[in-house]
């Protein structure tokens, strides 16, 4: 990357979000050993929808912390990708947007599946219009993706749009200038319609979860007259976990573009270049949160852990005491052997 293509920032929040990746990689890895070697055969297909579920958020946190590495420039509120992929950064963009459409699905997947598992038809219009506002999602999901396709030249062609960025500011720093640095260019109609449709899905998502909370709850009422208390506990505990887990996305992914969005209205100073390292940090590891809020709070998972681990651990211990033994035996043996030179020379 050329010089003056290179962004200021402070190296340790530029490497924030590496450390950060570094130490939820681990999470991961043990979440994943114990859905895939050590998974009951009950939980075998709830399974498959929460592995698909973490490798969509895998891909997503290495992706956007290592190949496209993006900083929103303030108060410009410009994206600019340091990453490997700094040269194609509305492609970076796009691949990103994708990423959280495929977020959602694998969260209404594993909805529909809890969903499944609890009810019967004695809410089959609820079920139906839980349906019916789910398909209507993936057609918006599906537009806006479309939308960002016919936008992709807009978004592109950035030089007339930073040419007014500049006229608003009265200066931008050279490195706005560089092809790693985009806009949401805002002057074009499908841009905006694209922004718009993106936006407007998140109410309806919401939608979607409240109404199956809903019907899961009416689910487990119904339940507790034909299946024991501690099939019901279980139940419960799955659904919370997975409550607990779109939290965690919500929470992570819409702050940090709340954030975004107010840069448009509100006027941030460079030197407040921190509070864009932070939503960014936020936004890399919602998955890795995720994927430790499941381990953590679904009971039957977490009880996996802790026998693998604390077996491991009593595993090590005996291997290190057996190691002890056998050496004072050899200890042991040598001083006799020793013992026994020593009376043969007297």
């Amino acid at each position: 990357m050329n010089e003056s293509c290179t962004i200021p920032t402070s190296p340790f929040l530029l490497n924030l979000s590496h450390v950060l990746v570094c130490l939820t990689a681990p999470v991961y890895i043990t979440t994943c050993y114990i859905l895939v070697f050590k998974c009951s055969p009950f939980f075998s297909q709830y399974r498959i929808v929460l592995l698909r579920h973490i490798f969509t958020c895998i891909f997503m946190e290495y992706f956007v912390d290592i190949i496209w590495q993006m900083t929103v420039v303030v108060p410009y509120s410009a994206f600019c990708s340091v990453g490997t992929g700094h040269r194609y950064p509305v492609f970076m963009f796009s691949i990103v947007v994708a990423g959280l459409c495929a977020t959602g699905v694998s969260i209404m997947h594993m909805f529909q599946y809890r969903m499944n598992a609890v009810t019967d038809d004695s809410i089959r219009i609820l079920k139906s219009i839980i349906t019916g506002v789910k398909f209507y999602h993936y057609f918006m999901m599906t537009s806006c993706l479309c939308l960002l396709i016919a936008s992709y030249n807009h978004l592109a062609d950035q030089k007339a749009f930073k040419t007014n960025v500049q006229y608003k500011f009265g200066s931008v720093p050279s490195y706005i200038w560089c092809d790693n640095c985009m806009f949401i260019n805002t002057d074009s109609t499908t841009v905006l319609i694209f922004v718009g449709l993106g936006a407007s899905s998140q109410p309806l998502a919401a939608v979607y979860f409240g109404l199956s909370v809903y019907a899961l709850k009416l689910g487990l009422q119904k339940l507790r007259k034909s299946l024991s208390q501690r099939t019901i506990t279980t139940q419960r505990n799955f659904l919370n976990s997975l409550y607990l887990q779109t939290a965690v996305h919500v929470i992570f992914i819409s702050v940090p573009l709340g954030i975004f969005f107010l840069t448009f209205i509100l006027h941030i100073p460079s030197s407040e270049m921190y509070m864009s390292y932070i939503p960014m940090a936020m936004f890399t590891q919602h998955g890795s949160l995720s994927a430790l809020a499941l381990l953590v709070s679904n009971k039957p998972l977490y009880s996996v852990f802790t026998k693998t681990f604390l077996r491991m651990k009593t595993n090590i211990r005996e291997t290190d005491r057996v190691s002890d033994i056998r050496g004072a035996e050899r200890e042991h043996s040598s001083w006799n052997r020793t013992a026994v030179r020593e009376n043969v020379m007297k």
